[in-house]
């Protein structure tokens, strides 16, 4: 690894020294790596390697709060207040496991192989470094470059390719924080057998080790029930002579002490009821007036199988360590419930999926089956068909992201696909399928027992192709109750040598769309940054993450991303924070006082990833800790000891002050942690939904 020299300007060392002690904003406080070490979230082995210092950790979202605003001095928001959830990880995902598709973009299938993801990165990031990123993400960190396929690599999609010979070992685990500081890996349906439909076809589940999969993306209380949600994959089974897994990914909900499925529909098809993938992104608490509380979990479902005619949705399996039919995974959408299990080349079904709801609540005793939100219609009332009618190569796709209680009733965002054309939107057959943001309204009689209880509507501003093609996909992630929507629009040419990834801020009552944009503060909305806006909460504060620099992108090298805060709405009471401003979190959680211990406990941290916050203004997020602090407190400070990927919760201090950190004066020569090799894995993981 190589290393670089910092040096402070004079005039920031003056700064610095001139400036008055004062308070940061926020304090991060770690999720304990060493209780987690403790925990049985990672006491799983892993293929007998050892795993010393290679665990990181993810928040994902944070415990809600209910009238609380921690910059009050008087509020008594303790670090251990609210909990945060989120998952452990050994090595990359490959796709994300609360992706749909890859990346929310891959509605063909085909980012399944190094050459998938090499493909990807060339065409909608656009380093130079895209082999080294490919090959992380399908063959795992830390591969074996002389023998790519040998399986050697930590994470990847290449290991779960190779497990219907070779058995698996999870990549990921679940955690969710205890109210005594602790950590406990957050269990679910899938470690039981009896669990799987298709239990019988399978053979015996896997019991040495943890083989599934897992990810938490929520938490609440339900009638003083705790409950989590996420997303799981299916535990591998052995029969004797190959191991395989009933489906790719399923979401859950652990409601009390019940684990409920949250099923496919089984009305469809086979291949849907038993391999189907569906995903739960977020759930809201309702309240039918009469006392009787249900929760709505929204997410997404698989209600048909892609084009199995078309080669590209099978991994290419040359010089790989494995093979596979073509012919025989033409027929996995037409055969029984043995003939999925039987075939290592059903194990590769892809799907169409649609935006999906399912309701519990504390008199649910079976797994519930998705119902779907609105019908797959266009303006003029015509169908979509599962697969585009152009040439049947792209499926469509949508899924619910978030859900909020705007005036009494739930509102969902997301995405779902239109076909495409000049100017053209919301046509069922147009040029070509794309995945477009969207808004879904409970329609009059709104009633939860049936499908198709909300209306869509594609976010308005945010046509895919106005004349030449504009955008690759826009994606609505999150939403509050004053109808705040936020979201992505990622663009199809490069702008200042990025592929840019805008995020937008649009008001549903009023009907208006706004970029963020130089407009409000060009050092972090700049021309062509790529962002993620991850969380509203109900003060109008976004958290999320975004280029920290501008180096150029497309035939260069990967920007430096840091997380990011942005006042929608009105100023944040007894705060420095002020409507319609943004700042990286990195300015936040600086102080100059050298005497502060908490300014010495914040410079162990850089805060790449917020998450999730809530009302009370604590935010989870994911972060790179350097043991023992950085050599300065620039953004790019070395790291002399162990740089790790943890979870972290920024809980504000009331009366801080915002003081922006000292700036580099040199060059950026390292490649390696937090700027290179962490910063390409991170750049594979990005969450979607938390509770708010």
């Amino acid at each position: 690894m190589q290393q670089k020299t910092l040096k402070l300007s004079t005039l920031a060392i003056l700064i610095a020294g001139a400036t008055q002690a004062n308070a940061a904003v926020y304090k991060v406080v770690e999720v304990d790596q060493q209780k987690l070490a403790e925990s049985d979230v990672i006491a799983q082995g892993y293929e007998n390697k050892s795993l010393n210092d290679r665990v990181e950790t993810y928040a994902e979202a944070i415990e809600a709060s209910t009238g609380l605003n921690c910059f009050d001095s008087g509020a008594g928001c303790t670090d251990d207040k609210f909990k945060v959830v989120g998952e452990s990880r050994v090595g990359t995902d490959g796709i994300n496991y609360r992706d749909e598709v890859a990346f929310t973009y891959d509605n063909y299938h085909e980012v399944n192989d190094y050459s998938g993801f090499l493909s990807y990165c060339n065409q909608n990031i656009g380093f130079n470094t895209c082999d080294i990123w490919a090959n992380q993400q399908y063959y795992g960190l830390d591969y074996n470059t002389t023998a790519a396929n040998d399986g050697s690599g930590y994470g990847g999609l290449h290991r779960e390719h190779l497990a219907w010979n070779k058995g698996y070992f999870a990549n990921a685990l679940p955690f969710a924080e205890q109210s005594d500081g602790s950590l406990k890996r957050v269990e679910n349906f899938s470690s039981t057998r009896d669990n799987y439909l298709a239990k019988d076809q399978l053979g015996n589940i896997v019991d040495t080790h943890q083989t599934a999969n897992g990810v938490v993306s929520g938490l609440g209380k339900l009638s003083a029930e705790d409950y989590t949600f996420g997303v799981t994959s299916s535990a591998y089974f052995y029969n004797g002579s190959r191991y395989a897994r009933q489906f790719n990914k399923r979401g859950f909900l652990n409601l009390g002490s019940d684990e409920f499925v949250l099923n496919p529909p089984s009305t469809v098809s086979t291949l849907v009821t038993n391999m189907g993938q569906t995903i739960a992104s977020d759930a809201v608490e309702l309240d039918d007036g009469l006392g009787n509380k249900k929760l709505l979990v929204v997410g997404s479902s698989a209600f048909s199988k892609a084009n199995f005619d078309d080669e590209r949705k099978l991994p290419d399996s040359d010089n790989d360590g494995f093979d596979l039919n073509t012919s025989t995974f033409k027929t996995c959408g037409t055969g029984d419930v043995n003939f999925l299990y039987a075939n290592r080349e059903c194990q590769h079904a892809v799907f169409a999926t649609d935006a999906a709801f399912w309701v519990v609540d504390s008199s649910t005793t079976t797994s519930p089956e998705a119902k779907f939100l609105a019908n797959r219609v266009d303006r003029n009332g015509n169908a979509y068909t599962a697969l585009d009618p152009d040439e049947n190569d792209r499926s469509f796709q949508g899924a619910a992201r978030a859900v909020a209680i705007v005036d009494n009733k739930p509102v969902v965002v997301g995405y779902s696909t239109d076909s495409v054309g000049d100017n053209s939107n919301n046509n069922n057959n147009a040029d070509f399928y794309a995945i477009s943001a969207s808004i879904y309204t409970p329609v009059d009689n709104f009633d939860l027992s049936k499908d198709n209880q909300w209306e869509r509507k594609l976010i308005p501003g945010l046509n895919i192709k106005q004349g030449d093609r504009t955008y690759r996909y826009t994606i609505a992630t999150d939403i509050n109750t004053k109808n705040q929507v936020v979201g992505v629009a990622k663009s199809y040419n490069s702008q200042n040598r990025s592929y840019a990834e805008k995020m937008f801020v649009y008001d549903n009552t009023n009907d208006s769309l706004k970029f963020l944009d130089s407009s409000i503060d060009s050092s972090v909305f700049f021309n062509g940054y790529n962002g993620f806006a991850a969380s509203i909460n109900n003060n109008g504060q976004l958290v999320g993450w975004i280029d920290s620099e501008t180096a150029n992108q497309v035939d260069g090298r990967i920007r430096r991303q840091r997380a990011f805060t942005y006042m929608a709405s009105e100023d944040i009471a007894n705060s420095p924070l002020k409507a319609n401003k943004a700042w990286l979190l990195d300015d936040l959680t600086y102080s100059s006082d050298v005497s502060d211990t908490v300014a010495t406990v914040n410079n162990a941290f850089r805060i790449a990833h917020a998450t999730d916050i809530n009302d009370a203004g604590v935010i989870s997020a994911t972060a790179f800790k350097c043991d023992g602090g950085y050599s300065s407190a620039t953004q790019g400070a070395q790291c002399a000891s162990t740089e790790r990927v943890v979870a972290v919760k920024l809980v504000p201090i009331p009366d801080g002050t915002i003081q922006q950190r000292p700036e580099d004066n040199s060059i950026i020569e390292r490649e390696g942690a937090s700027f290179g090799l962490f910063g390409l894995t991170l750049l594979g993981l990005f969450g979607f939904r938390r509770r708010k």
